[in-house]
């Protein structure tokens, strides 16, 4: 089964546009396969458009992160909030149907209000130096828990509505 038999391609977009203005987030529905499928480009601070314009940071920090977030989103059926390699928060909602995963929806990139942004690792990762990654990351917007635990019920209420 796909996301998009669960919902038109336009929702799922309206989903991720949804989560991009009201929740300030980079957002993404990826199928069961960890894809996108709606072609939404969103950056919420200007240092995940760096990390995404290098291949080996998509590879060492976004694509990291995700398979092991889905991961355990997969197998425990819950949603799952951790900090990436980079130090930002993701947010991944498992999507099933019938009992078949079928794909995540979710956000990333801010940074936990009592954290900070791995400057170092991202640096070593996408080879830019120290003290770009650092100018960026200071555009990095902040989330609290709180927040984050919100945004959560709300793709897991969106979730649950589907059917």
């Amino acid at each position: 089964m796909l996301m998009t038999d669960l919902l038109p391609m336009d929702q799922w977009l309206a989903l991720e546009q949804t989560l991009h203005t009201d929740w300030g987030v980079n957002a993404c529905a990826y199928n069961a396969d960890g894809m996108t499928f709606t072609g939404f480009k969103n950056f919420v601070n200007p240092l995940c458009a760096e990390i995404k314009s290098h291949p080996e940071g998509i590879q060492a920090i976004c694509s990291v992160a995700h398979q092991h977030m889905a991961k355990q989103a997969k197998a425990s059926g819950n949603t799952v909030i951790e900090q990436c390699d980079g130090g930002l928060l993701k947010i991944c909602t498992p999507v099933f149907h019938d009992g078949e995963f079928v794909g995540i929806v979710g956000g990333c990139g801010r940074v936990p209000e009592d954290s900070e942004v791995d400057t170092f690792t991202i640096h070593k990762a996408i080879n830019v130096p120290l003290d770009t990654v650092e100018t960026l990351a200071k555009d990095v917007p902040a989330i609290t828990m709180q927040r984050a635990r919100d945004m959560a019920d709300f793709l897991e209420d969106f979730v649950s509505k589907i059917h």
